[in-house]
């Protein structure tokens, strides 16, 4: 890798192809699902949305997760207390804000999840070996949905 007359030499990553990539079209905004090998055909090929419309609790097991709660709100012992609370956990794990059922991550949001994984990673190793380059990689990448290198 190299900044100016800096250079340093790196193993090879994931992370650090990703990067590869984004510095050699500085400015250019790149789908993370094109940064992942193979990730962005298999999304055409079966539609972006095949994956995203289950949802992580149906809504049969929502409405017994409730049912459950109110009976144990109403019960005056505590000895439901643990269920509870168990009951809450996944609730609040299992559904999205405002209470909406959460749907499974869609390929984009996991080529999201990967590729900014990926180069944090990488800008990690690169961190360690120059903190000048880390430093620079930090201010001027961006991971999301849309990845780029911003130099200027």
């Amino acid at each position: 890798m190299q900044l100016g007359p800096r250079a340093i030499l790196v193993d090879h990553r994931v992370g650090m192809f990703h990067l590869a990539v984004l510095i050699a079209n500085p400015g250019v905004e790149i789908a993370a699902a094109d940064l992942v090998a193979g990730l962005g055909v298999v999304a055409r090929a079966i539609g972006d949305h095949a994956m995203s419309r289950q949802t992580v609790l149906d809504p049969t097991a929502f409405r017994q997760y409730r049912q459950r709660l109110a009976q144990l709100s109403d019960s005056s012992d505590d000895s439901g207390s643990d269920e509870r609370d168990w009951l809450l956990a996944e609730l609040s794990v299992n559904t999205a804000p405002l209470g909406r059922a959460r749907a499974f991550a869609d390929n984009a949001e996991r080529a999201r999840l990967a590729v900014g994984r990926a180069i944090r990673r990488a800008v990690d190793i690169v961190d360690r070996a120059d903190p000048e380059i880390g430093t620079h990689l930090r201010e001027t990448v961006y991971t999301g949905v849309r990845c780029w290198y911003r130099p200027f």
